[in-house]
């Protein structure tokens, strides 16, 4: 466990250049080009944060998995009012995890076969963190997309949540 916790030092040491480095990459993706749209600034800001307390993110910790979808969600609903469509959301999202994976492994922590068996298992947990954030950003942006003109019912998220709950909590 304590090269995994490198492995999330390492990122969260470095939120600034990478979120730099994303925002970079998003605004000149043509597959994000609805991102060019958005202020740099408030493009840092969405990623830094999470790349900030990326640990928090993917530590395993009772009610993690509500905090994460509720989080999520909200992104979600917020990316389609922004206008962003909701193939560019989840690829910005595969963008970003590629991001932090490729950072870690140009680093050259991973030097040993145990390394790598680390380096695997905090891949594992990287990935899984982003399927759900995937997963919970979709239904948000689907969720608002289709209320557009009506009031936002809170019960579509927990119960968009309690289903999912066998696949989230292991």
């Amino acid at each position: 466990m304590l090269l995994i916790n490198r492995f999330i030092r390492l990122v969260e040491d470095h939120a600034e250049s990478l979120s730099l480095k994303w925002v970079q990459d998003i605004r000149s993706n043509p597959l994000t080009a609805g991102y060019a749209t958005i202020s740099r600034d408030e493009l840092h800001d969405l990623v830094y944060s999470r790349f900030r307390t990326l640990g928090q993110w993917i530590g395993k910790k009772e009610g993690r998995d509500l905090e994460i979808a509720q989080a999520f969600f909200e992104i979600g609903s917020q990316q389609a009012d922004s206008g962003i469509r909701a193939s560019e959301m989840v690829y910005s999202f595969m963008l970003e995890r590629d991001l932090l994976w490729g950072y870690i492994l140009d680093e050259g922590i991973v030097t040993e076969g145990i390394d790598l068996n680390r380096a695997i298992e905090f891949s594992n947990q990287l990935n899984y963190f982003y399927e759900k954030a995937i997963y919970f950003s979709l239904a948000g942006y689907e969720e608002r997309r289709a209320s557009r003109d009506e009031n936002r019912d809170a019960a579509v998220f927990h119960k968009t949540f309690e289903g999912f709950k066998h696949w989230i909590v292991k």
